[in-house]
């Protein structure tokens, strides 16, 4: 509860939500007590009427915005569902934190705070007599601008639609999720995934607190309660993965040896975050898998859309590079003898790989396009891998591919892609020309 309260209150739209509503409310309070058009007329006098003529149209107004608040929001459904559907039903919960009319709600909560405000205070106000209404002036134009910023980010909703911006939307996440937050929560630890946490028949077992997905550990945190608490602990499930309720998720042994208290697996658990739903914003294995149910729903026999497959692979293979700068293998934080404290199971760079390429070669069925981009993958994890079996990976994706071409009666189909692996293959091998440009060297002017 603590810390759903303090994400919660981390949250800067629910504080800016709060503040508009006191600045709404505030200022239609201030204004209903005004009956005198002492402003300059730049844009004319204050609307004119008595207490329940201003009553009444502030409440049209408040009725006409929620009216048509409705009505966009029932035009915004439909192009969520046909993104769930085209692309992957993953993608409704990025699309509702990162829709543009989310934009335009702050400007609806001004305006009914002013509207609700304005009409309790005009309730408290014994004057029946026709005077300059100002707080009705105001209303008018919180309202119009409220409704050209919903047709603004409404226009903005459409381009949702189009898969390039999917791809980005998604690749921007998970950029996001291993640069901003997994980077930097790693940085000011020192681990070594050379130094294995051993730990012994008799550990203490770990258990979930609640069923759900492990959402994020908590690194640092859970570092420092095991060496408060004189602990090892070693965290046996990634991110990602699903757990009922008292599942074991890990396994602690104290220094001094014997069994752990209860309180202190409880501190120690407190730090393993899990949700109802898989974040994405710790876990880049959510925002690849999507990326991988774009490209498999468009190589599907409903869709055969080879180039949006390409698509979603091109991103994927930048997502690739962004993933092999995360640290590899399991996160062991050692103390300054050297040896392990904490110990949390992690993907490897060819478990990224094997998860990204498996599904679009399955549903390829030969498709030169998509073998093309598999090839620029398996080129970049081999450079860009850290670990020897990582390249290994990337070494034995490029043979697959040319095993599954070579086998093929239709090789004048396969010509360039060929060609693409003759480059591929000599990149690999260290040389800076492939065959094919050095043959092309001979070209001399005429």
């Amino acid at each position: 509860m603590v810390r759903r309260l303090r994400r919660f209150l981390r949250q800067p739209s629910w504080l800016l939500l709060g503040g508009l509503v006191l600045l709404g409310g505030g200022l239609g309070i201030a204004l209903a007590r005004v009956q005198a058009d002492t402003a300059p007329a730049l844009f004319g006098h204050a609307w004119p009427g008595d207490i329940d003529y201003a009553r009444g149209a502030l409440g049209a107004l408040l009725g006409l915005q929620i009216t048509v608040l409705t009505i966009v929001l029932s035009l915004n459904a439909p192009v969520i569902q046909s993104a769930a559907n085209q692309y992957s039903p993953r993608l409704v919960s990025i699309y509702l934190k990162n829709a543009p009319l989310r934009r335009a709600i702050p400007f609806f909560v001004l305006s009914t705070s002013y509207i609700l405000a304005a009409v309790r205070e005009l309730g408290l106000i014994e004057d029946a007599g026709v005077r300059p209404r100002p707080v009705l002036s105001g209303a008018i134009v919180l309202v119009l601008v409220a409704l050209l910023l919903l047709i603004v980010f409404l226009a903005r909703t459409f381009r949702f639609l189009r898969v390039e911006r999917v791809l980005g939307l998604v690749q921007h996440l998970i950029v996001s999720a291993t640069e901003r937050r997994i980077q930097a929560r790693l940085k000011r630890l020192t681990l070594d995934p050379t130094v294995p946490l051993r730990l012994p028949a008799d550990a203490t077992s770990l258990l979930a607190a609640a069923s759900g997905y492990l959402a994020e550990v908590d690194l640092q945190a859970l570092t420092r309660s095991a060496r408060r608490w004189g602990v090892r602990a070693r965290v046996c499930i990634s991110v990602g993965e699903y757990v009922d309720q008292e599942d074991v998720i890990g396994w602690v042994v104290a220094d001094a040896g014997g069994p752990v208290d209860a309180h202190v697996l409880r501190d120690l658990a407190d730090t393993l975050v899990i949700t109802p739903a898989r974040e994405p914003d710790c876990d880049p294995a959510l925002g690849l898998r999507i990326l991988v149910d774009v490209a498999n729903r468009a190589l599907s026999s409903s869709s055969n859309d080879a180039y949006t497959a390409r698509q979603a692979l091109q991103q994927i293979r930048s997502v690739m590079r962004r993933l092999a700068a995360l640290p590899q293998g399991d996160w062991n934080v050692v103390d300054p003898d050297g040896r392990a404290r904490v110990s949390v199971v992690a993907l490897r760079l060819r478990d990224y790989l094997f998860l990204a390429v498996d599904g679009p070669l399955h549903y390829a069925g030969g498709d030169p396009e998509v073998l093309e981009e598999v090839l620029q993958i398996a080129l970049t994890v081999g450079l860009a891998a850290r670990d020897a079996q990582d390249r290994a990976a990337a070494h034995a994706l490029f043979a697959r591919v040319l095993a599954d071409v070579q086998g093929s009666p239709e090789r004048d189909r396969f010509h360039r892609l060929l060609t693409q692996a003759e480059r591929v293959r000599a990149t690999f091998q260290g040389e800076r020309r492939t065959r094919v440009e050095r043959g092309r060297a001979d070209w001399l002017p005429d």
